[in-house]
């Protein structure tokens, strides 16, 4: 268990801010510990999904053998990878930008370009792959109260939002108002490029297709030249 980077991400965090370190991780221990036997036991639901799935693929196709030693412990597997992709449903978008840092006088736009992503289509839960491109404007009237995050946070909240059933026109929106409500900036911009397999791997079967969505605020919405910006700075 790779347990520096979990530790890294989270539980460090809490444990330089507390006055009581030991106090803190006892109490931690034991929300991770109620939060594990949660998701077992939701594993252990889906895996008997999973199973009759198998069941039922061998009935349409009797020539499947659920003996195949590669089939052996598949219901488990992808319950487990399920939990894993739709892991944003856990995750606050308010632990996520729990530090900010002052813009000062900072007033040009700050992007995060070719955020590579991985979602799940909520009609037929097939992955659909791609990059976002996120973009916000400081709004320095705000003096002291101006805000900017560190580049990892636009990453995670990406994550937190890519990593769900849904649809990729929800999943930009989100990821903009996630912005707009945290940070307050004059203007948010989000483009997704994303590739469904829902459309690659079955029905119009077309293998190179795009699609490209947008989401965007205030000063991106009203200001043409600030979104031509964006566009040709993503492009480069």
């Amino acid at each position: 268990m790779a347990f520096e980077s979990s530790f890294n991400k989270d539980l460090a965090r809490k444990l330089a801010s507390s006055d009581d370190a030991e106090k803190l991780l006892d109490s931690e221990l034991a929300v991770y510990k109620k939060r594990a036997l949660e998701l077992n036991a939701a594993r252990e639901v889906m895996a008997e999904g999973y199973d009759k799935v198998l069941k039922g693929l061998k009935m349409a196709f009797p020539d499947l053998d659920l003996e195949d030693k590669n089939l052996i412990g598949s219901p488990n597997r992808m319950a487990r990878a399920l939990l894993e992709v739709c892991s944003g449903l856990g995750t606050n978008q308010k632990e996520i930008f729990s530090t900010t840092f002052p813009a000062e006088n900072y007033n040009e736009v700050i992007i995060l370009k070719d955020i590579d992503y991985t979602s799940l289509c909520s009609h037929h839960f097939f992955p659909f792959i791609g990059k976002a491109h996120v973009g916000y404007l400081p709004d320095t009237s705000q003096g002291e109260h101006s805000r900017v995050v560190g580049l990892s946070k636009l990453a995670h909240i990406v994550d937190m939002h890519a990593q769900r059933p849904q649809l990729q026109e929800r999943m930009c929106y989100g990821i903009m108002n996630s912005i707009k409500e945290e940070l307050k900036p004059s203007g948010v911009m989000v483009v997704i490029e994303g590739s469904h397999g829902c459309l690659t791997c079955r029905g119009a079967k077309k293998a190179n297709t795009t699609m490209m969505t947008s989401a965007l605020d205030g000063s991106f919405k009203i200001d043409p030249k600030l979104r031509a910006e964006f566009l040709s700075l993503i492009k480069k």
